[in-house]
């Protein structure tokens, strides 16, 4: 493992602790820390900010339609929705898998997609664990569904990469759509 993949990953799992074991407590540090890694990650690295919006807007509404449908309830928010560290963690994430995007795109498209969606799972499940958020239906139920959705996200997240990775090797938008 390269030296700034192991940074980014630390770096990446410190926010993840910041927003889920801190919730509101620690939301103003999280939020100059996120928009900080951003801001450094456009200006020196060159992240596309329409990527990174695109796959924090399909995490946000994901988040929010489990709370509109009460697969998830958020102990602060006395309405559905989610709450800003949520949010925050979203743009986190996203960070961390627009940097993960040489492994991301290097292995099986199968393969990610499982593993990624039983570690993101497993990530909600840790949040359940430490009083994030509450899961009112079976955890194995809510587990299957978050994993089977982050199946679809990590899916999205590999094609876009791999769109991206096309047009930065100058193929045309058009010739990048799946035949």
């Amino acid at each position: 493992m390269n030296k700034t993949l192991l940074l980014t990953s630390i770096w990446f799992q410190c926010l993840w602790f910041l927003a889920v074991v801190g919730q509101q407590s620690t939301q103003l540090l999280l939020l100059v820390c996120v928009v900080a890694t951003v801001v450094f990650s456009y200006r020196y690295r060159g992240i596309p900010l329409s990527w990174l919006l695109m796959i924090v807007s399909a995490g946000v509404a994901m988040d929010i339609m489990h709370g509109v449908t009460g697969l998830f309830v958020f102990a602060s928010l006395p309405t559905a929705g989610i709450p800003l560290w949520l949010a925050l963690l979203w743009v986190s994430f996203a960070w961390y898998a627009y940097h993960m995007r040489a492994l991301l795109i290097r292995f099986p498209f199968a393969i990610v997609c499982m593993v990624g969606a039983l570690g993101a799972a497993s990530s909600y499940f840790a949040g359940l664990q430490l009083g994030a958020v509450q899961w009112p239906y079976s955890h194995a139920m809510t587990f299957v569904i978050v994993a089977l959705e982050w199946a679809f996200i990590f899916a999205l997240i590999i094609y876009s990469l791999n769109v991206l990775e096309k047009r930065r090797h100058g193929v045309k938008a058009h010739e990048t759509r799946p035949s």
